[in-house]
């Protein structure tokens, strides 16, 4: 075999980059606790680390395994399991720090086998950007690594392990094997060396006026983390951070299946250090908190499985605590208690007017009804409007294109949070790209691009929206509109009833309402009926803390959902949605 096998690499988690990675700085409020807690496993972590790695080249490839060992894997779970939450990141974090360093190491022995076959680097191939979770077991074949194998979800067992594939070449001084941080999934990953410019933008502002509320208010979101005090009525302070859950998947449904295939008490802990971190980062106290059914769950550690299949349940749906935490209940699998919160700041347990509320994302939830009743409903938009599988989009960044202006000319005039040079395209500047692109012919109403965009329309330079974005988009707008329609009807309200339609969210607070119009993602007929409410948990939560859970209570009370996947008008309406009209 030309290669190495169980090549032995000795290394040990540098306690700075265990901290960065946990991002906990000096002069956090947690940080000593946390740094504490790292001296006093740092001998049992080193001690059962086993770093190694096994490579194999053969038909123009090296195959590579790398592995931090079995028994580390077991030291996190004997701590998670005894409710060491903070122990158990700590250990998972070091693996992490560790197995990263060994990459690095083993480039020199990648060189030298290279040097063997005469030959260079020209691409390194990680799951799942470049090769599937299932192509990782011809890697284990080929480099067989001692006590690494797959299980049958297509995890790598142990868990603290990674293969890929380096593709050779003819150039004996090309050498790319790095990974290339620029695909991974992890886009806040402290070791991140590729350009990912800025932070994700949170908004945290809510159209609600304390009155004498005191107390702290969470938001956890599936992707950002708002925190807020209130003392007396007033805002003091504010805090928010991007949730770390995002590197087991972007949505909630990548969460459950880690959490079902054994990752539950990870993502669990990693869900209560974040939301103490976030409480006493804004001061800490009495605090009501508000996510989606999948947060909670996972949050709480409940039995995730009745989640990831049909027909979707939740363990618990009720009030629930954690930590200093009470945790606003839920209606459905799909319709948490963050919607719950913001109808309740939107008046729904009150008001005798018939609204609409909807809260776009890669779930479009939404709700109609009044103090008589509450109908609501969710439907999966995916990622579209965050950014995900769009060739250049990106969440709502620095440099994130969030407007565009297209001239008599055909040249695009973008618009970008911060003012920053263009890296990306966020969901409302997709949305209002479509909208200038149909305006000027460039797109009809099928979505088709014109002759001469073959390869894409360009917005900036390394900024580009292809044919394949634009149907992207259509899948995410139609499922929206079709679940809007759907609800109006099933409802059978009538429509010259419906007083409001609140737009919630960081996304309806940014969103051209009148270009979303014209691309169809919302009905025209209600174009001076829309209401941008901000982060309407959020301001639920505040609402909460003047005036009590009975609000929130009343409105589970009287709200029932329905599946759209049960719908047999909703196929129907998706396909007649799919088009780019503003009707």
């Amino acid at each position: 075999m030309i290669g190495f096998r169980d090549l032995k690499i000795d290394v040990k988690p540098e306690k700075t980059d265990v901290m960065r990675s946990m991002g906990c700085a000096e002069g956090d409020i947690i940080y000593n606790s946390v740094s504490k807690e790292f001296d006093a496993l740092f001998e049992r972590i080193c001690g059962s680390l086993d770093v190694r790695s096994s490579a194999r080249a053969e038909n123009g490839k090296i195959y590579v395994v790398l592995t931090a060992g079995e028994e580390i894997s077991s030291l996190s779970e004997e701590l998670f399991s005894a409710g060491e939450g903070i122990g158990g990141l700590i250990v998972n974090t070091a693996a992490d720090c560790a197995l990263f360093e060994a990459d690095n190491r083993l480039q020199e022995h990648i060189r030298q086998l290279c040097a063997q076959l005469h030959m260079g680097i020209k691409k390194r191939l990680d799951a799942p950007a470049d090769i599937s979770l299932a192509e990782q077991s011809v890697v284990l074949e080929k480099a067989p690594l001692t006590g690494v194998n797959m299980t049958d979800g297509l995890m790598l067992s142990p868990v603290k392990s990674m293969c890929y594939i380096l593709e050779l070449a003819d150039d004996e001084a090309l050498f790319k094997a790095q990974h290339d941080c620029s695909k991974c999934a992890n886009k806040d990953c402290p070791r991140r060396t590729a350009p990912y410019r800025g932070r994700f933008e949170i908004i945290s502002d809510f159209d609600y006026t304390p009155e004498k509320a005191s107390g702290v208010c969470v938001d956890i979101g599936t992707t950002t983390i708002a925190a807020v005090r209130v003392e007396n009525g007033r805002i003091t302070a504010a805090h928010s951070e991007v949730n770390r859950q995002r590197r087991f998947g972007a949505d909630v449904l990548s969460r459950i299946d880690a959490a079902n295939r054994g990752r539950g008490e990870e993502l669990r802990s990693i869900a209560e250090y974040q939301l103490k971190r976030c409480i006493e980062a804004v001061g800490g106290g009495k605090t009501v908190a508000a996510a989606n059914t999948a947060m909670v769950s996972l949050l709480m550690g409940y039995d995730c499985s009745g989640l990831g299949k049909y027909p979707f349940t939740a363990q618990s749906l009720e009030r629930a605590v954690s930590g200093d935490a009470e945790l606003v209940g839920g209606i459905s699998a799909f319709v948490g208690g963050d919607i719950v919160s913001g109808l309740y700041m939107c008046g729904f347990d009150k008001s005798d007017d018939v609204c609409l509320f909807l809260d776009l994302g890669t779930n479009g939830e939404m709700a109609i009804g009044n103090r008589n009743g509450i109908l609501c409903t969710s439907t999966a938009a995916g990622p579209a409007f965050e950014g995900g599988r769009i060739s250049c989009g990106t969440g709502s960044v620095d440099g994130a294109v969030c407007a565009v202006t297209i001239g008599n000319d055909g040249a695009a005039m973008a618009e970008t949070i911060g003012s920053k040079r263009p890296c990306g395209i966020c969901g409302t500047g997709i949305t209002e790209l479509a909208a200038e692109l149909l305006k000027h012919g460039i797109i009809d109403e099928t979505g088709r691009m014109a002759a001469g965009f073959e390869n894409g329309y360009r917005i900036a330079d390394g900024v580009v929206f292809t044919q394949g974005d634009v149907r992207e988009l259509q899948t995410a707008k139609a499922a929206i509109r079709a679940g809007l329609e759907i609800l109006i009807c099933e409802s059978g309200v009538r429509e010259e009833d419906i007083k409001t339609v609140y737009i919630a969210g960081g996304f309806g607070r940014r969103l051209n309402i009148e270009k979303a119009c014209a691309i169809g993602l919302l009905p025209p007929r209600f174009i001076e009926r829309y209401r941008a409410v901000g982060n309407s948990s959020l301001g639920g939560c505040v609402k909460i803390l003047d005036n009590g859970f009975d609000g929130t209570e009343y409105i589970r009370s009287i709200s029932r959902d329905f599946p759209l996947a049960e719908n047999e008008r909703f196929a129907e309406m998706y396909l007649k949605h799919m088009s780019f009209c503003g009707e």
